[in-house]
């Protein structure tokens, strides 16, 4: 399929039209120059699923959007550990874009899970980079296969919620680039995405939209990228600088409240003409860009695509406990069904991404398809209210049944775009619930649903827990077929269970202080921290059981010598022993032989995943590439092999390693780390912000109270409300305007968008609101709250 680009002159186009063409015509679309060739593009969220607009449009969520596939969400999906179907995703998600005449998706998302608490988590695939960088690299592939782009996102160190609009996320260089810029380096150089999302928060510092080591250093230099980069909606810090650090594309459109300042700049020499030149031509680039259109029925790919969002759920479905074999059902089989969540199930999560879903199958309607005879009881309330009859009737179900389906799990206020989880627990009426049932009837089967990991006070209670994330539209049906056998479950985790949040190297500062974030923990996130710091976690990364067993044997090397023209190439033989064909993913670590500073113990550097029947056996290959075994070396700027003593681990998880094959590096011995903190060496305990400072040479910033004086453009409307009346009322306004179409106050969109309002610095909701708020009411209202400081200066 032929998507060329019809190359564009950039001396047809006057300074002004260069510049008007570096920021957005609306909330979706780019200005268009049809005299000059130059088409407007049209964006759509759409990671797990396409948020199409097609009347007014707005990226908060606020107005309707076009019925679309519901797939997995990335935490889902990420558990199938299978770029395979990833890349399905994407080029399902892509025929949908063409049938509505999308130019570019947002998505995919590849940010690190530092922290569980983290209420877009349910968007990440991953807490490991070369997981989430393959899983990426595939859903870009796939989905620009159809002549779609794809705009890789969040451009960069994007770990948090609360704050994400004004936060400073402080990380050394090690940690920068091995953990959070890897995923993005992986699906860039892989993937080739035409587009780059850059992310709201600064990085050591600078806002990521004028961060020109990061714009231009790393991904344009370092990763070889060669698309346009565009702004989050809204996240465009300074017009000149964001230009001159290689941003190209300001999201949305704010009837260009900037352009005149840009102008200025060009005159005075301050905003650069390559700089100019080169946003422009990017724009251009994607703008021209050939695309196909779509011929066929949308009703027909829509039923297509739900038969493969089923076929991603099933495969990533996580079985982590079934004592007794006491999955999958027997046929026929009567059971007790409690909770809410089965008959209301959470299929994805809130914010931009929010999916008006095609179809829509619950657990409850997922069971009767697969043949499943139940009695139903809600037990529980999903607003976290005791209903004692509600509770009386679950028990009372437990004690008539054999066994008892219990569906528990995040309600829809608990996690969110825009606000952080405040704690890693269940909802208490659930796990109370959960604990009573269980001491009537032993024989519980539990469902989770939920976007991120969360604690499981009830665990040594139960016998099975089947964890459904955040599954799609029909995870309903792939969880029936899962429970009854017609499906081997086969998921794995791609992120770490811990037993408490408090076990969390980052739990006792993430989000304590959101304006200056120092990653205090380093490379230690994850299976990293736990495997070295030896801290007992519920279940690991890269975990899950199946209905069948599996073996792997005589693990070797093809060879044992680490160069950069040679991969390291592993062999195994993986039998399935039992009775049942399955999948298994063969995942390979390098693992270091001793302890080194800021080196993890082992990390995943392959995987693959392989379906044997049962009683075969099959040989798997898996290779290692040298950048498998490279360090980044921040004084040159570059990865090396270093001079060290590694090995090739084999398992089934971070944990459960049945082979170790140590490898022959020739490389060099690096001098970076001779004063580090013993922490970054023996993790024991939480590392602290003066370990963190003794690592990096730098101070970190205090938690800071802004009083009037001090004001700016750059604060937001929770900072400065409680000192002018006149921001209370229009935040509360702005509040009123923006939810007053929700039923629900007190639910996740409702919550979203006062989260939006109060969160977001005032320059922001200026831009987000399409020109709307103009600069001068901004200022007037940075004043109000500064003028308790005024009236003080001149009573």
């Amino acid at each position: 399929m032929d998507h060329s680009v019809s190359p564009v002159n950039l001396n047809s186009l006057t300074t002004e039209e260069k510049v008007k063409l570096t920021s957005g015509k609306d909330f979706w679309s780019s200005e268009a120059f049809p005299e000059h060739g130059i088409p407007s593009i049209r964006m759509s969220d759409g990671p797990h699923g396409l948020r199409y607009q097609a009347a007014e449009a707005d990226h908060l969520g606020i107005n309707d959007s076009v019925p679309s596939t519901s797939f997995p969400t990335a935490s889902a999906s990420a558990s199938s550990w299978d770029p395979e179907l990833i890349a399905a995703m994407g080029e399902a998600i892509g025929l949908e874009a063409r049938s509505l005449g999308v130019d570019v998706v947002l998505g995919p998302g590849v940010n690190m899970k530092r922290n569980p608490l983290c209420g877009r988590n349910f968007e990440y695939f991953s807490e490991d980079p070369f997981l989430a960088g393959k899983l990426g690299a595939a859903w870009i592939q796939g989905i620009q296969k159809q002549g779609v782009a794809a705009c890789l996102k969040h451009f960069a160190a994007n770990n948090q919620e609360n704050g994400r609009l004004s936060s400073n996320s402080i990380i050394d260089p090690v940690a920068l680039h091995e953990i959070y810029l890897e995923a993005f380096r992986i699906a860039v150089t892989e993937g080739h995405p035409e587009s780059v999302m850059c992310s709201y928060n600064k990085v050591n510092g600078r806002y990521a939209s004028d961060n020109h080591y990061l714009m231009t250093q790393v991904l344009r230099n370092q990763f070889g990228f060669d698309g346009a980069v565009i702004t989050d909606w809204g996240a465009l810090n300074d017009k000149v600088a964001s230009l001159n650090a290689g941003t190209d594309l300001e999201m949305p459109g704010d009837q260009h409240l900037f352009d005149k300042e840009a102008l200025k700049a060009y005159q005075t020499g301050e905003l650069r003409p390559a700089s100019l030149d080169r946003a422009a031509a990017n724009i251009a680039k994607m703008a021209r860009k050939q695309r196909p259109k779509f011929i066929g029925s949308r009703e027909d790919l829509l039923h297509q695509h739900a038969q493969l969002a089923q076929k991603i759920a099933e495969s990533a479905i996580v079985l982590l406990k079934n004592d007794d074999g006491i999955l999958p059902l027997a046929a026929n089989e009567q059971v007790a069904v409690v909770g809410e969540l089965a008959k209301e199930t959470r299929f994805q999560g809130a914010g931009s991404s929010h999916i008006k879903a095609a179809e829509q199958v619950p657990i409850l309607t997922g069971l009767k398809q697969a043949g499943i005879a139940y009695d139903y009881a809600a037990g529980y309330r999903l607003d976290d209210q005791v209903d004692e009859e509600a509770i009386a009737q679950a028990l009372e179900l437990a004690r008539t049944h054999d066994k008892v389906i219990f569906v528990a799990g995040l309600p829809d206020n608990y996690e969110s775009e825009g606000f952080d989880r405040q704690n890693m627990a269940l909802p208490k009426v659930q796990n109370d619930l959960l604990q009573a049932i269980a001491a009537i009837n032993p024989h519980v089967v539990v469902l989770l649903v939920a976007g991120a990991p969360v604690e499981l006070p009830w665990l040594d209670q139960v016998q099975a827990v089947l964890d459904l994330y955040l599954g799609g539209e029909q995870i309903g049906a792939a969880a029936g077929r899962v429970l009854t056998g017609q499906v081997n479950p086969s998921g794995k985790l791609a992120e770490t269970y811990p037993i408490h949040y408090a076990d969390i190297p980052s739990a006792e500062l993430y989000d304590h202080r959101t304006r200056s974030v120092p990653y205090v923990e380093s490379t230690y996130i994850g299976y990293r921290y736990f495997d070295k710091a030896q801290v007992p976690v519920a279940f690991p990364f890269g975990f899950g059981l199946s209905y069948t067993s599996f073996a792997i044997k005589n693990a070797r090397l093809i060879d044992d010598h680490v160069t950069d023209d040679q991969p390291v190439t592993v062999q195994v033989e993986l039998t399935n022993t039992g009775s049942r064909d399955g999948a298994e993913v063969v995942q390979a670590y390098v693992q270091e032989q001793t302890a080194r500073p800021l080196r993890p113990i082992r990390e995943l550097k392959a995987f693959k995943k392989v379906f044997v029947k049962a009683g075969e056996t099959v040989t798997v290959t898996l290779a290692l590439p040298a950048q498998a075994f490279k360090e980044w070396h921040e004084q040159n700027q570059t990865w090396e092999l270093p001079d060290a003593a590694k090995a090739v681990a084999i398992g089934t998880s971070s944990a459960d390693i049945v082979s170790v094959l140590p490898v022959q590096i020739h490389g060099q011995a690096f001098t970076d780390f001779e004063n580090v903190p013993d922490w970054y060496t023996t993790p024991s305990g939480k590392p602290t912000v003066h370990d963190f400072e003794q690592l990096t040479g730098q101070k970190v910033p205090p938690h800071h109270e802004f009083v009037p004086g001090e004001f700016t453009r750059l604060n937001t409307p929770r900072e400065m409300q409680k000192y002018s009346w006149l921001l209370r009322m229009v935040a509360r306004t702005v509040i009123k305007m923006r939810t007053k179409d929700y039923i629900d106050k007190d639910g996740p969109e409702a919550k979203f968008q006062q989260a939006i309002v109060l969160d977001t610095p005032l320059i922001r909701l200026a831009q987000q609101a399409s020109g709307a708020l103009r600069l001068s009411m901004v200022d007037r209202l940075v004043a109000a709250a500064n003028h308790q400081y005024l009236k003080m200066i001149f009573r």
